[in-house]
């Protein structure tokens, strides 16, 4: 098992060396929704999870993740995103003897509903249109074998349906995420990645496409047309618009217990980003817990490549705190991220164990 870990190692390092002009899709893709990430945990740890995935939003970041769950479940991140839309996820997950962990999760972007404007009435008409994002998903995750070493190894897929809306329109499609975790047994390591929205391409479509319609027949008596006109029937021109591809992405990850002794943990955590539609990401987080109960977290977005300087991606920092009652164990986590000119992003996640 010790070839895999270098494999892996070697294979994050050339990741990192992908040089930038390498990348020849940036902006393409779209549901651009899908790449916001859930989870206040996640966020404050620069979204560096591909190798801790140790919490049901794992079933985003690495569905294999959820093979480490040994009670039922439940997250809620609530976000205050950018440009006033709010955006929220909920997760769901339950592991079951000689099964595995199945789980679920529901995606929800919402814009703010805007004024229609028109040529003739640029200043606004006094109507309104609303568009929105969603997507709900089922997990599958199962550990394939443990050793006394400590070796583990787990596998996952999360098999999601995606929908739009613009106004009347929508694109609807679906998209699969598959990850492994993989537990070295040297020391605490472990390495994660996953391959997440693999699917076919989505299309807009609705009745504001259509235009150009033609009343059938003729309007002329029959003195001068004696039989029906079925040479002008009723056409619709409909407007086709391109198929854009979904914002796929592969992510390779690490993590280690730096410190665990008595009282205190702190594990750091790396991922490397490789996505269709950008240039690659190096995210690190850092976490530490005392006793289990309060967390402390810090992490950092890094841009590769040339556009790296206009990267409004950076800081994230996050503070959370585990309360028990009884049997049930409840989680609260904040975090706050720095998007430059953009301004800053706040989330808040609610957890459950049960």
């Amino acid at each position: 098992m010790r070839y895999i870990t270098y494999i892996l190692l070697s294979a994050l390092i050339a990741l990192w060396a992908v040089p930038s002009h390498a990348t020849t899709n940036v902006g393409t893709a779209g549901a651009q929704f899908l790449k916001i990430g859930p989870g206040a945990r996640v966020d404050s740890l620069g979204g560096a999870f591909g190798a801790l995935a140790d919490d049901v939003t794992s079933i985003y970041w690495n569905p294999a993740g959820i093979s480490q769950l040994e009670k039922t479940s439940f997250s809620d991140t609530h976000t205050i995103w950018l440009a006033d839309t709010r955006y929220n996820y909920l997760a769901f997950a339950v592991p079951i003897e000689n099964v595995g962990t199945l789980g679920a999760s529901v995606t929800f972007l919402n814009v703010p509903d805007t004024e229609i404007t028109t040529l003739a009435k640029p200043d606004g008409t006094g109507l309104w249109y609303a568009a929105y994002d969603t997507a709900v998903s089922v997990a599958y995750a199962r550990q394939l074998y443990e050793q006394e070493s400590g070796v583990k190894l787990s596998v996952g897929i999360n098999a999601k349906y995606i929908h739009q809306q613009i106004h009347r329109e929508s694109a609807r499609g679906i998209a699969i995420d598959v990850g492994t975790l993989y537990h070295t047994g040297w020391r605490s390591l472990r390495i994660g990645m996953s391959f997440s929205n693999f699917g076919p391409e989505m299309r807009f479509s609705g009745p504001d496409l259509e235009s150009g319609t033609e009343e059938a027949g003729d309007t002329r008596t029959a003195e001068y047309r004696p039989f029906p006109d079925t040479t002008n029937p009723t056409r619709t021109a409909v407007l086709e618009t391109i198929e854009f591809p979904l914002p796929s992405n592969f992510r390779l990850g690490i993590a280690y217990d730096v410190i665990d002794i008595g009282e205190n943990l702190l594990t750091l955590a790396l991922d490397a980003n490789h996505p269709n539609d950008n240039s690659e990401r190096l995210n690190i987080g850092m976490e530490y817990w005392y006793r289990k109960m309060a967390a402390i977290r810090a992490g950092y977005k890094f841009r590769l490549g040339e556009d790296r300087a206009d990267d409004e991606e950076g800081l994230t920092l996050g503070l959370g705190i585990h309360l028990t009652l009884g049997k049930r164990l409840l989680s609260l986590d904040y975090a706050f991220a720095d998007f430059g000119h953009l301004q800053q992003a706040h989330r808040v996640s609610l957890g459950l164990q049960f």
